[in-house]
């Protein structure tokens, strides 16, 4: 006898067996293996920094401060990373007069006519008797926690500058933080 199978038929046939011997044969695990995966990173030192102005206002030479000191005070704010440390310096100024340094800076604000200056000091302690320098070595020093650390500047403007003009008088100090 002869059998005569359909050719789509035998298809689905060979497709059933393989299914159902697929379905029959989960594999088996015998065991498990393991590796270490290192998780790595760099936290560098970084700090931001930024500035609160000194505006000392009127200064009467003649009156108010031919006596009395004028003062004021700014602020220098830094955020540095976590372990750091340093120190804050503060420039001579661009008007700083003949002979100062970044040591011991004679600091002054220019005026409205050629030779008028102003001047004045910028310190660390509210008595004003340390003057902020330039210098790593005697700039003020901080050891950063990561949060913002604020750290008062002290202006003064001595008195009995009798021989200033009249007019405004400015100057501009470079703050650097060094870390």
């Amino acid at each position: 006898m002869k059998t005569k199978l359909n050719h789509p038929q035998l298809k689905i046939a060979a497709l059933s067996a393989m299914l159902l011997g697929t379905a029959l044969s989960v594999p088996a695990y015998a065991g498990t293996g393991s590796a270490n995966m290192a998780v790595t990173a760099n936290i560098g030192m970084n700090c931001t920094i930024s500035t609160t102005d000194i505006a000392f206002g009127a200064y009467d030479p003649i009156v108010a401060n031919a006596s009395s000191d004028l003062d004021a005070a700014g602020s220098v704010t830094t955020t540095c990373t976590v372990g750091s440390a340093g120190s804050v310096i503060i420039g001579q100024g661009l008007g700083a007069s003949e002979g100062s340094t970044d040591a011991d800076p004679v600091r002054r604000m220019q005026g409205p006519g050629e030779g008028d200056y102003l001047e004045y000091q910028v310190y660390s302690n509210d008595d004003r008797s340390a003057v902020w320098t330039n210098t790593v070595a005697t700039g003020e020093t901080y050891t950063a926690t990561g949060s913002a650390e604020v750290m008062p500047v002290y202006g003064r403007v001595a008195a009995g500058q009798t021989s200033v003009a009249e007019g405004s008088y400015s100057d501009t100090l470079i703050v650097t933080v060094n870390y």
